[in-house]
């Protein structure tokens, strides 16, 4: 078991409109937490070293299905509550993880120690930061991607502006989508966007699904209080609507 605290307690009753009208961040991730069945905020830290044994070892080509296998292997090894929350700050850490990995994996210039900087510094954006602190965790993936590709440090000049912007724009990505957080839907859109970056700024091609296979390949909008539902390309239930339209 990888975490230090027993799973002996039950859920706390915490309902969404509670947490919407909680804007103090510590008293939100208490609560959010105990809702979850944990008592201790940031106890997914000590899964943290699963995640990176799991991305490290995908070999996936496409970033869009490494994703996917990396979401479901880790559901299978998850012990801290009785069932992975479909959202949750590791997706700061999976994202780019995923998008070094895949340039590994498609024989471009970086190793397993490039997609371990990338995990580790996925890992230290917060947990909530897309609504307390107006940052995505997914959308800084693809600037810590561009930082790791172009080797930028604060001290670089072009190399620093282009992780900058391109985190910019993957925000602007995410934002577009509205609704409350889904992580499941900011990864897929910035992985997407990536994938777009990648080719433009530096020729690095990576396989993606083609159009139609992207339209309702969620497997999880089900198991997400906050899904979008209709709204999201990604959701099943789109088909269904794309269906009816057509009649």
């Amino acid at each position: 078991m990888s975490g230090a605290e027993p799973l002996e307690r039950e859920p706390v009753p915490v309902t969404m409109e509670e947490l919407k009208n909680t804007p103090w961040y510590d008293e939100f991730r208490l609560k959010s937490s105990r809702a979850r069945g944990s008592f201790v905020p940031g106890r997914y830290k000590v899964f943290l070293p699963t995640i990176f044994k799991v991305v490290i070892a995908r070999k996936e080509k496409d970033p869009i299905v490494m994703f996917e296998n990396v979401i479901d292997e880790l559901r299978r090894l998850w012990d801290l509550t009785p069932e992975m929350p479909a959202n949750g700050p590791w997706h700061h850490t999976i994202v780019p993880g995923v998008l070094i990995a895949a340039l590994r994996n498609n024989g471009y210039p970086f190793t397993d120690k490039h997609v371990e900087e990338a995990l580790k510094r996925g890992a230290k954006t917060p947990a909530a930061a897309c609504g307390f602190m107006g940052n995505c965790g997914a959308a800084v993936g693809l600037g810590i991607a561009v930082s790791i590709v172009t080797k930028a440090t604060p001290y670089h000049d072009k190399e620093r502006s282009l992780a900058l912007r391109y985190t910019a724009e993957a925000l602007n990505e995410v934002a577009k989508r509205g609704g409350p957080h889904c992580c499941r839907l900011a990864s897929y859109v910035v992985i997407l966007h990536a994938v777009r970056v990648f080719k433009k700024e530096f020729g690095y091609e990576l396989p993606i699904p083609k159009p139609k296979e992207l339209i309702g390949r969620c497997t999880l909008w089900d198991k997400n209080p906050t899904c979008h539902k209709e709204r999201c390309m990604f959701n099943p239930l789109i088909r269904e609507k794309t269906k009816a339209k057509a009649k």
